[in-house]
């Protein structure tokens, strides 16, 4: 029974390896200015009924690595009394300003707005993405 699980395990681990992940958006500055913000889907593209993982690069004004945030994520879609089944959240700082962000998942098809709020030392400032769901 063991073999099987590690063997599903290591297949699932081939699939997510194998899929090329969709490319990056052009960097946002955020609210304030404090921060270049881009992302990018771990799928190729962003559809319904998937949980997403995502790859948040976040800079500062002056291209350097921003360390340390605390990163929240939310997301509606516009025109619609609804945001997303799930609460992603940031989960790893990779390092070079690279954090993942897991439980991205949209139930519908269309225009999401996607808000990701960044806190350091007091300092809150935001950015919001523009995404097309299939």
């Amino acid at each position: 029974m063991d073999n099987l699980r590690y063997l599903r395990i290591a297949l699932g681990m081939v699939l997510a390896l194998s899929i090329s992940p969709s490319s990056a958006t052009d960097a946002h500055l955020s609210d304030k200015g404090l921060y270049r913000v881009s992302w990018q889907s771990l799928a190729p593209e962003v559809t319904t009924d998937l949980i997403h993982e995502w790859l948040l690069h976040v800079e500062t004004a002056d291209r350097r690595p921003a360390d340390n945030l605390i990163i929240t994520v939310s997301a509606h879609m516009p025109g619609h009394a609804h945001g997303l089944p799930t609460q992603p959240r940031a989960t790893a700082y990779l390092g070079n300003g690279d954090y993942r962000i897991a439980g991205m998942k949209f139930q519908m098809s269309g225009v999401w707005w996607v808000r990701f709020d960044f806190w350091r030392k007091n300092r809150r400032d935001w950015v919001i993405f523009e995404v097309p769901v299939k």
